[in-house]
């Protein structure tokens, strides 16, 4: 494997991986939200939580340009600055200036390091989220665990973020969330029931897990 590695979707270029910085790989999980991203996106206010490379974020700009990627990870952060520079700003640039001078670059959207919405101060129409949602696993590589583990059970960071996502969206503002079928979602979305209403908008079976693409409308 090299210094750079990358994938193409939807006609765009997303690197996961640039010399030493590196951020979970867009997979299935990513692509069932990917693929319903046109549909919610027009014109609206948009936070991509938990970006990592921006995949979700940089589809969504080509349908709205006022979109902030927000991760916990100022690897991620950076890669999602790079993806968004290379798609819309400049596909010809050498990937090792950039590497080296993007916090000096400004940007026409908002990327934000934060621990959920920790340093988030604005309201959104549409929050993106494809969380870490297995359960903890005893000697995982700690960044391995940030991408993919969701807490001792694997939900306990989908409950915070939906709590605290309540707070951050606009009058009937909207998320769309993938769940596990680890996850209990049905169990998770009726405890919020009095501030949502939700329905499964797709799904896909891989492995030994269902995963659901989850819309969420606020009900105020």
């Amino acid at each position: 494997m090299g210094d750079y590695e990358y994938i193409t979707y939807n006609n765009i270029k997303i690197y996961y991986k640039i010399k030493d910085i590196e951020c979970y790989p867009p997979k299935e999980d990513s692509f069932l939200l990917n693929n319903h991203i046109k549909e919610f996106s027009l014109n609206k206010k948009i936070l991509d939580m938990g970006c990592g490379s921006g995949i979700q974020g940089l589809e969504a700009y080509k349908y709205s340009k006022n979109i902030s990627f927000a991760d916990v990870s100022k690897d991620c952060i950076k890669i999602s600055k790079i993806n968004f520079y290379i798609n819309y700003i400049n596909q010809n640039i050498d990937i090792e200036y950039l590497y080296n001078n993007i916090d000096n670059i400004k940007f026409p959207v908002n990327f934000i390091v934060s621990d959920l919405f920790s340093n988030i101060n604005d309201k959104y129409d549409l929050i993106f989220f494809n969380p870490p949602y297995l359960p903890e696993v005893e000697n995982e590589e700690m960044e391995v665990r940030r991408w993919v583990s969701g807490g001792r059970n694997g939900y306990e960071t989908i409950n915070r973020f939906l709590y605290q996502s309540i707070n951050k969206l606009n009058k009937f503002g909207e998320i769309l969330i993938i769940m596990s079928s680890i996850n209990n979602p049905s169990t998770i979305l009726n405890s919020y029931q009095r501030f949502f209403n939700y329905k499964i908008i797709d799904n896909i079976h891989i492995f030994f897990e269902d995963l659901y693409l989850i819309f969420l409308k606020r009900k105020f």
